[in-house]
């Protein structure tokens, strides 16, 4: 089981990110109040193969190998040690993603990645690695030898800042480690492996860090085509592929006829079976690279790259922005009263493109072959690599016709659950200090803390002994009831696939609320459909008109073939309305201000947002049957940016919400939403405008409203501790 919002040593477990064979990765803080300034990454052996001298030792190789690197691409290790009897090691925080989702988002979307990105990915991964190759003992001067023999997009990472850094030397083979790899024993992921990893070197002989330029060889090939370089129907097969490379391995540009010719060269060098053949070293391959960007394109720019990957992710982006602050102040909350808590969640890994199996890092035993040819062994190992994990809660069966609490009451299977909100500290103003004094200050923040904690933590899965059991009862939600208009007398109306009505008008009752439920209504005219979120003992009517078509995430029948469907649920920051929005799909308008609208799964949709004063939003992007795996919608968030703003940089102490009125003058508000952002935040894009600023912390009773003026290009700054409510 793994474990969430719990301390850990001098660290605090916000989330867990990924898990492998032999370790598990959380994405931390540190364990003391207000001190979020640093998030980092912890990763630790799995409880089980403590005992295992293999995974063991593979741990603390890479501690020993990494903990005295200092290079911008090449993740930074600032810790280790042991905690629970659990070995540890604390590591920077990459926000972004790894190469292998970047790969994979391009298939998706049908795109190549641009070649210059191409080759400066694998020119920054090249000068990690050299700055490894050529390290030296910081006391004896010594060169370690290190050779990472695991380089795969999985192990390469890249932030939404634009940076390139390597990741994951756990099996690093280095001058100091206690046993150097056993003969006949591969170690690394199959498809980028060095001829002289499968077939050994002749006696005398050691490998270098010409294996791993081999390695990032198959990784631009891949990137310059969208095609992985060596792949099979199982490691074996690719292995041999690998050892008759020298016949096997075509030009990237028979698979995209954009590459130049001198690419092309540049590629196949890195990838010579004769490891001679290759550049010499890391640092040779990265100077042929960085000239071969600016001749292919001299005006290239390396913050192109992170414009990319924002682009590519936004909505990704958007919603672990969210997450980490929600996760933030709970753990502050939790600090705070001194409560722990552990929530069992499921990590994912990052999968390969185009449904290819996931590949692993695997330990290879090919001793004993007799033909000397490769075979695989019994000994797998995954190690988790940066990829998303959620928070799951189970959701309570509904009971009919009866009034219950309904606790956790997360979306369907797979569906993020936020943290509960908190403060992040417990500064007051100088009036509310005096009238209750410094303790008593304290004492009402660390009790407010708690009770907010008891009162929202079981929605989250988050229990505080005997306070959140009297705080839940009290949350009672009435069931709802859709009132469903029409005089069709030969319908089928199903609620969540089950048939309740044959005839309209229909009224259902017993609905759980605040949850999406899909309500169908098939007849001899088409389908209706819809898909309600009510709120408790909400009464809701809708008008049935038929459209023809397909209920969401089911399966129909359009033309001559089969087609799925599902919800698409829009979201925005800011927000939009249709009084000053337009949305269409595949260039057809949709009202998405009655909630999700339907859209084909496994097909290139078209997503154009158009809102008055922000540049249009136009996003291609396919919907895997596979991924979605039965959810009833399928949620997307869209970023606009104004066309004429200004700069507001907004902290306040606690934490708040931030509710961004636009006012025509001062006095008369316009028809414009609010925009509520969550604080602290800095430099946030705001359309021109006059505003009124209402920050508010609702758990603490807490308020404060001013008004502001936001200039195009200037930027505004406010630090507002907040006073209690009058």
């Amino acid at each position: 089981m793994s474990e969430v919002l719990k301390k850990f040593g001098r660290y605090f477990l916000l989330d867990r990110i990924a898990q492998g064979g032999m370790a598990e990765i959380y994405r931390a803080r540190d364990a003391s109040i207000n001190g979020v300034n640093r998030l980092l990454v912890i990763k630790r052996i799995l409880p089980g193969c403590s005992s295992n001298p293999e995974f063991v030792s593979m741990f603390e190789s890479e501690t020993k190998v990494t903990m005295s690197f200092n290079h911008p691409n090449i993740v930074q290790t600032f810790d280790c040690g042991e905690e629970e009897g659990q070995r540890y090691i604390a590591m920077e925080l990459v926000d972004g993603k790894n190469l292998r989702q970047l790969i994979q988002r391009h298939a998706e979307l049908k795109r190549q990645v641009p070649l210059d990105l191409a080759m400066y990915i694998v020119e920054q991964a090249s000068a990690g690695l050299h700055y490894a190759h050529a390290f030296k003992d910081k006391v004896t001067g010594e060169p370690q030898k290190i050779i990472h023999r695991d380089i795969s997009p999985q192990n390469i990472l890249i932030s939404y800042d634009g940076h390139v850094k390597v990741i994951d030397f756990g099996i690093a083979k280095a001058e100091t480690n206690s046993e150097s790899t056993r003969a006949g024993v591969i170690k690394g992921k199959p498809s980028y492996l060095s001829p002289e990893q499968i077939s050994g070197l002749p006696e005398g002989e050691e490998m270098d860090g010409r294996c791993d330029i081999f390695a990032l060889g198959a990784v631009l090939w891949e990137l310059l085509t969208g095609k992985k370089l060596f792949a099979g129907d199982n490691d074996l097969s690719v292995l041999k592929m690998i050892e008759a490379c020298s016949t096997t391995v075509r030009p990237p540009s028979e698979l995209n006829p954009n590459i130049p010719d001198y690419i092309d060269k540049a590629v196949l060098r890195a990838l010579a079976k004769q490891r001679e053949k290759r550049f010499t070293n890391a640092w040779e391959f990265q100077k042929e690279l960085h000239t071969l960007i600016y001749r292919f394109n001299k005006s290239f720019n390396p913050a192109d790259l992170s414009d990319v990957v924002k682009d590519l992710f936004k909505g990704d982006l958007i919603k672990d922005r969210k997450r980490v602050q929600e996760l933030n102040q709970a753990a502050e909350a939790l600090l705070r009263s001194g409560t722990e808590v552990a929530i069992q969640t499921s990590g994912s890994r990052s999968g390969a493109a185009g449904g290819e199996r996931e590949e692993t890092t695997t330990v290879f035993d090919v001793r004993g072959s007799g033909n000397g040819s490769p075979q695989s062994g019994a000994a797998q190992q995954t190690r988790g690599g940066p990829a998303g994990s959620s928070v799951r809660v189970a959701r309570p069966e509904v009971a009919a016709n009866a009034k219950r609490v309904y606790q956790g009451t997360s979306g369907g299977t797979g569906s993020a659950v936020a943290a509960p909100r908190q403060t992040r500290s417990t500064q007051m103003s100088s009036s509310a200090s005096g009238r209750s004094g410094g303790g008593g200050s304290f004492l009402f923040l660390a009790a407010a803390a708690l009770g907010a904690v008891a009162f929202y933590g079981p929605q989250y899965g988050i229990e505080v002994p005997v306070l959140s059991a009297y705080l839940g009862a009290k949350r009672v939600l009435e069931p709802a009831t859709v009132e469903l208009k029409g005089d069709a007398k030969a319908v089928e109306v199903s609620v969540n696939g089950q048939v309740v009505a044959t005839e309209l008008p229909a009224t259902i009752r017993s609905l759980e609320p605040e949850t999406s439920i899909p309500i169908v209504v098939r007849g001899s005219a088409g389908t209706y459909r819809q898909v309600v979120n009510l709120k408790s003992g909400e009464t809701r009517s809708f008008e049935v008109v038929m459209t023809g078509g397909a209920p969401a995430n089911t399966a129909g029948v359009q033309g001559d073939r089969l087609v799925k469907t599902i919800a698409l649920r829009l979201g925005s920051i800011p927000a939009i309305d249709p009084a000053n929005a337009t949305v269409t799909v595949n260039g057809k308008p949709v009202d998405f201000s009655k909630g999700p609208f339907v859209v084909n799964m496994d097909e290139t949709v078209e997503l154009v947002v158009e809102r008055q004063g922000y540049k249009p939003v136009r996003r291609e992007f396919v919907i895997d049957s596979r991924q979605v795996q039965g959810a009833r919608e399928y949620a997307m968030d869209v970023a606009l940016e104004p066309l004429k703003f200004g700069f507001v940089t907004i902290r306040t102490t606690p934490s708040s919400d931030a509710i961004l009125s636009l006012r025509d003058g001062v006095r008369t508000p316009s028809s414009e939403k609010p925009l509520t952002l969550k604080t602290p935040f800095e430099n946030q894009k705001i359309p021109i405008g006059t505003y009124q600023v209402r920050m508010v912390n609702e758990i603490l009773g807490l308020e404060k409203t001013v008004t502001i003026s936001v200039q195009e290009g200037r930027s505004i700054t406010l630090e507002e501790a907040l006073p209690l409510r009058r």
